[in-house]
């Protein structure tokens, strides 16, 4: 009976943790640390509703797992944007497997990026833990960047990070956000100013990456998986 106990409590805290938004490194170990080699393979991220986000190792780029398959960006000798499905490395991830969502119709009130922070974080204003989030829809404007730090280069502040970093901006463009929400995750895997980090794959998954602004007049499907 007591190896029973055992093992019922040793699958239970499995499943628990499968369940439980899931954070590799910090964020501010890759800004003012310079440690920018991959501390999770997203090879092992390969199970259904897996959904993840972090930059490219050496901040080459950045990843976003979407169902269980992983989608990098990075920015091409023509400084274009491209897109590719394939495994990746990351110092730093946050990830989920999202088995259970809640949806959600956004309000009018959700128009940009700020507004969709301040939607979630009153919707779990008594929310203590991280939580992932999808919106679907059409979006007006897009604007991600994809980080291209030059081969070699060193980091010891955001500023030397984000250096090559390029923006790309599009409108009237179909698509995904998944996002991470956490108040006290600050500078581990959302900026020091955000709740939120978020990252963009269009419908057809030809255009990926970080985002920094969004505009919007539609409503979006929202998804949260707490």
């Amino acid at each position: 009976m007591k190896k029973l106990i055992v093992l019922f409590l040793f699958l239970s805290q499995i499943l628990f943790s499968q369940n439980e938004v899931v954070v590799t490194s910090k964020m501010s170990n890759v800004m003012w640390k310079g440690e920018l080699s991959g501390k999770i393979d997203t090879e092992s991220l390969t199970a259904e509703n897996t959904y993840g986000i972090g930059p490219i190792e050496y901040l080459r780029g950045e990843i976003l797992v979407f169902d269980g398959e992983t989608f990098i960006s990075y920015v091409d000798e023509n400084e274009e944007l491209q897109v590719e499905k394939k495994q990746s490395k990351a110092p730093f991830f946050v990830h989920k497997v999202a088995d259970k969502f809640k949806e959600f119709n956004s309000p009018k009130s959700v128009i940009d990026l700020k507004s969709l922070e301040d939607f979630i974080d009153k919707k779990y204003k008594n929310l203590n833990t991280p939580l992932m989030f999808i919106a679907e829809g059409t979006w007006d404007m897009m604007d991600v960047h994809s980080v291209n730090l030059a081969e070699g280069k060193t980091v010891s502040n955001p500023r030397q990070a984000h250096e090559g970093m390029k923006n790309f901006i599009y409108e009237d463009i179909e698509g995904y956000i998944v996002g991470f929400f956490s108040r006290k995750h600050k500078t581990i895997f959302t900026h020091h100013d955000t709740f939120i980090h978020c990252h963009f794959i269009s419908k057809d998954k030809s255009v990926m990456g970080h985002v920094d602004a969004f505009s919007n007049s539609k409503k979006l499907n929202i998804s949260v998986s707490k």
